[in-house]
């Protein structure tokens, strides 16, 4: 769109991170000028970054905003009563009272993003992020504004899918609670040939997810004997956890699975596995302080 090259990530399933950069090119008419974007630039490059995994921003419910318009209003209309001011023989106050309501309580998208400091463009590709080029300019005038733009659609486009995929999540696990029974995870041990049995997922399961992964889940997978077995096995641990917000987390159990099942005394896989299966707890549990605990702490294991 527009010139704008997708270098990586996926535009149908957006990471929630960020990163558009630019080439800024020599100015004849910059040159010499002591540009504000001068100190932005790094190495020809201009680039902008978004976070917007994190962010919540508070929204005043309604009435609130309702009375602080009329709270506002009202003391103008004293004030400008008070020194003599006449209104407009054709304003029509309530009219504007609403008008004003309305526009304050339409949703406004912020722009949680800054300059980014990066002076080669391996070094922005090798961020795990959504990451967009938008061109060479002349210039950092007219780059710096399309940069600044393009986090707000950005953002309103990673909102929208996060709500479909709530929508989704829900209209899912009301179907698998209306047609299944729950589970707890002495129900799950009385199976042995298969890690799951057809039809059970994290919606149904009733019990504790800790034990659940520590006692049942790795035991069972590290103990079998072939990678065939394992990749089998591994994709009903998916199929149960498919509701799980985050997928990454699962997957990064997965990897480190097979890198304990290659080399047992792996002391980076245990660790990463360990957090992990700590994360997916916390985010079961909705422990967002934790979870955002844990997973500094896995970012810093992988460093």
């Amino acid at each position: 769109m527009l010139g704008i090259e997708q270098k990586k990530g996926n535009d149908k399933e957006l990471c929630g991170r960020m990163i558009a950069y630019a080439r800024i090119l020599p100015s004849p008419d910059e040159q010499g000028s002591n540009s504000p974007f001068d100190d932005m630039i790094k190495n020809g490059l201009l680039a902008l970054e978004g976070d917007f995994r994190q962010f919540s921003p508070k929204v005043p419910n309604r009435k609130a905003i309702n009375e602080a318009v009329d709270d506002k209003l009202n003391h103008m209309l004293e004030s400008m009563e008070a020194e003599g001011i006449e209104l407009p023989a054709n304003l029509d106050v309530e009219a504007m009272r609403e008008r004003m309501k309305e526009l304050s309580s339409m949703e406004v998208i912020p722009i949680p993003a800054r300059i980014g400091n990066y002076t080669r463009e391996e070094e922005i590709l090798a961020e795990e992020a959504d990451i967009y080029y938008i061109g060479e300019f002349i210039g950092a005038s007219q780059a710096h504004y399309c940069l600044t733009t393009l986090p707000i659609y950005y953002q309103a486009v990673y909102r929208e899918q996060a709500k479909r995929q709530e929508i989704d999540f829900l209209n899912a696990a009301l179907e698998e609670i209306e047609a299944g029974a729950f589970v707890d995870t002495e129900d799950l041990q009385k199976n042995n040939e298969d890690l799951f049995p057809k039809g059970v997922s994290l919606n149904t399961f009733v019990g504790d997810l800790n034990k659940l992964l520590n006692t049942r889940v790795i035991p069972f997978l590290l103990a079998l004997d072939s990678n065939y077995d394992y990749d089998i096995q591994v994709q009903q641990f998916f199929e149960f956890m498919k509701a799980y917000p985050d997928q990454k987390d699962i997957k990064r159990i997965d990897i480190a699975l097979r890198e304990i099942r290659t080399q047992r005394d792996s002391i980076i896989a245990r660790q990463l596995l360990e957090l992990s299966c700590k994360k997916v707890c916390a985010v079961y549990d909705e422990d967002t302080a934790l979870a955002q605990q844990i997973a500094q702490q896995i970012t810093d294991l992988l460093k």
